[in-house]
């Protein structure tokens, strides 16, 4: 393989790319069994050979301020600047729903975990959010407000759709909450919760936690773990047949440079359930090299499967730098960073930030731009995001940004005559097949299906008709009428000619 790809860097190392590759392919040279699932250009798990092309990240446009952090259970009426954080957004049916914390009674002096909040708002496009008057917790003798629940479970409230099979309606909804201590909910409607359990499924004395170094606060032993003191998220992994949780922990680490040990940097860990109830396998997640600080330094994960293909695991994690903010009440610097799986354990963390701070001072802060778990299809071709702005600052606010929806990464071909690309066998169902990819006025992309053991072109497909445009949804022609239906079922590879041009994603119909 030649031309301009990525280096090892990009995917954290060679041994991460070969689990991420092995995790695709399967063991031996057996095809890749593509089906009619969807492939997104993260990386090249899908080629054998990439010739003068190169993968490139996206990142969202800052659209419009969506929620004015400004109520009074809020923080800015009793602290000056808003303490609200940990945004999560989901969607059920045509209802769009935000949950966020504030941190209201940890700046009191003396602290109050008690006094602290999830608060619930609603849209129905994505765009305009109201804050629901839902009358459940009492503040400043009324309840005219949009808290949904108060105390400490309130600290990083993670609520989800639970699409485990046969689950209960009474439990379609359920959320992780605590800190330091992990305890999980159910609801039937995302608004009115109970605990699964009175004890909590984590709480840091576990022997996996001594085994794999998580430190204690102060590294005192007589002290709690430091554990989940974030936004820790679960999900089911049909895949795997267990929920997954991903949850903060202190772990040793190398320094930037990678030549010394540090005692500990921020990370991620997961752990696995059959119920919900019951939680083993407790681990960090693998990148494939060792931790370091800065590079690994993991605040939140925002690790969730991907809707439009859930076999890949997307997070967007802040990743925290140990440097004086420009703006803010806390130390650190932060940025959004983009990270993947087609496992749940092994990571590939991208080098380059999906989400910088900007040229907006007020975003060079600990939890600048910190992105909400959870994206929203807010229209055919957009994907939107919201991440918090100004932390911890007198005017803090959610903004909505936007992405093409699939454009996290692409396949790239620079000027005219690009490159090329042939992908490992691939066996698929359908009888099309359907790109999402972008072209220049003068670039184009031309796909054709070789015969996967001599690499030969199928007669009939040498070449599609050459696309150019910019389409989500682009059907490739072969000739007249002339559908894939004969080679369905069957190993096939695809090779790509591309030049000013993007390739996001790919799937048989």
């Amino acid at each position: 393989m030649g031309g301009n790809r990525p280096g090892p860097r990009l995917f954290g190392s060679l041994a991460s790319l070969f689990l991420a590759v092995v995790s695709l392919l399967g063991e031996g040279n057996h095809p890749v069994e593509l089906g009619a699932r969807r492939e997104l250009m993260l990386d090249d798990a899908l080629f054998e050979t990439i010739r003068d092309l190169e993968f490139r990240q996206h990142s969202p446009r800052d659209a419009e301020m969506i929620l004015d952090l400004d109520a009074p259970w809020e923080g800015r009426k009793y602290h000056g600047f808003t303490v609200c954080g940990y945004p999560v957004v989901l969607q059920d049916g045509s209802r769009f729903r935000l949950y966020y914390a504030s941190y209201l009674g940890l700046r009191f002096e003396p602290r109050d975990p008690e006094t602290q909040f999830t608060c619930y708002a609603e849209s129905s496009d994505g765009v305009t959010w109201t804050r629901v008057r839902l009358g459940r917790v009492e503040f400043e003798g009324s309840t005219d407000n949009n808290i949904l629940l108060k105390g400490r479970a309130s600290h990083n409230f993670a609520p989800f759709i639970d699409t485990r099979p046969g689950v209960p309606a009474s439990e379609r909804y359920k959320a992780v909450g605590g800190n330091p201590e992990a305890y999980v909910f159910a609801s039937a409607d995302g608004l009115e919760w109970r605990k699964l359990k009175e004890d909590p499924i984590l709480d840091g004395e576990e022997p996996a936690f001594d085994r794999h170094g998580a430190i204690r606060w102060g590294m005192d032993p007589s002290r709690r773990r430091a554990i989940l003191d974030s936004l820790n998220v679960s999900f089911w992994d049909p895949g795997n047949d267990q929920y997954v949780l991903f949850f903060r922990a202190y772990l040793p680490c190398l320094s930037r440079d990678g030549k010394r040990r540090l005692p500990e940097t921020r990370s991620v860990m997961r752990a696995t359930s059959r119920d919900f109830l019951n939680w083993e396998n407790i681990e960090p997640i693998e990148y494939g090299e060792p931790r370091r600080e800065w590079r690994h330094s993991l605040y939140t994960s925002g690790l969730k499967p991907y809707p439009r293909a859930p076999h890949l695991i997307l997070g967007f994690p802040l990743r925290t730098a140990p440097r004086k903010p420009f703006h803010g009440t806390s130390y650190g610097l932060s940025e959004t960073a983009f990270m993947y799986s087609r496992d749940t354990r092994n990571f590939v963390l991208v080098d380059e930030p999906f989400l910088r701070p900007g040229r907006d001072p007020g975003n060079w802060s600990k939890h600048g731009n910190l992105m909400a778990w959870g994206m929203l299809q807010t229209a055919p071709d957009e994907l939107s995001f919201y991440y918090l702005q100004h932390d911890h600052q007198p005017d803090t606010f959610i903004r909505r940004g936007v992405l093409r929806v699939d454009g996290f990464r692409s396949l790239h071909g620079g000027g005219y005559p690009g490159g090329t690309a042939i992908t490992h066998p691939l066996v698929f169902q359908g009888t099309r097949l359907e790109v999402n990819a972008a072209t220049g006025a003068g670039g184009g992309i031309r796909i054709a299906i070789l015969d996967a053991a001599t690499k030969r072109p199928v007669p009939g497909y040498e070449f599609s008709k050459e696309f150019y445009g910019d389409e989500i949804q682009h059907f490739v022609e072969y000739g007249e009428g002339r559908n894939l239906a004969p080679l369905s079922g069957k190993p096939i590879r695809l090779r790509f000619e591309m030049y000013e041009a993007d390739l996001y994603s790919l799937k048989f119909h």
